[in-house]
């Protein structure tokens, strides 16, 4: 009798010793500090335009650099999500050269899926980094780009977009000639 009340009593102590054993470190995790705030942040659009208005874009740059997460503002920018190629723009002339080609790319893949912020945040000049001629003309893009890249365009009817949508059909034009 002794032998199996102590039974039952034992089981459920040892899940509850087990318990306590596995949670205790977790909950001294959540309060011990082991770097900055942001370094615990998931790196969203919100968060990253935050940091820029915050911070500056120089220093947003350099923590994107220090902490390897350019590919994944690439990838988001080149997936069309509008929050994040809104950030392109403060991004591009802090990024260096190669980061700089990598994000005009993202640009021009997104341009098939979002069009319409791609061609909000291009520049009315063409020789600038956002340009309609970097970021329009189907440089190193498969065959199957240009004519999906036109059909988006084309799709869009704002009368704010008209001449950067004009100026980058003009770049993807000149391509095909």
């Amino acid at each position: 009798m002794r032998r199996a009340l102590f039974a039952r009593l034992f089981t459920p102590l040892r899940l509850a010793l087990l318990a306590m054993v596995l949670t205790t470190p977790a909950m001294g995790a959540g309060l011990t500090s082991f770097g900055p705030l942001e370094a615990m942040q998931p790196l969203n659009a919100k968060v990253l335009a935050d940091q820029i208005r915050q911070d500056g874009a120089q220093e947003v740059g350099r923590r994107l650099t220090r902490e390897h997460e350019w590919p994944r503002v690439r990838r988001a920018v080149a997936a069309g999500w509008e929050n994040w190629i809104v950030l392109v723009p403060d991004l591009i002339p802090v990024a260096d050269p190669g980061t700089s080609r990598a994000l005009q790319a993202a640009l021009r893949r997104a341009l098939i899926h979002n069009p319409r912020a791609v061609l909000s945040i291009l520049d009315r000049k063409d020789d600038v980094p956002l340009g309609g001629k970097n970021i329009c003309a189907p440089a190193a893009e498969p065959a199957s780009w240009r004519p999906r890249a036109l059909t988006a365009i084309r799709e869009v009817h704002d009368i704010h977009l008209i001449d950067r949508g004009t100026g980058c059909l003009h770049a993807l034009e000149e391509e095909k000639s």
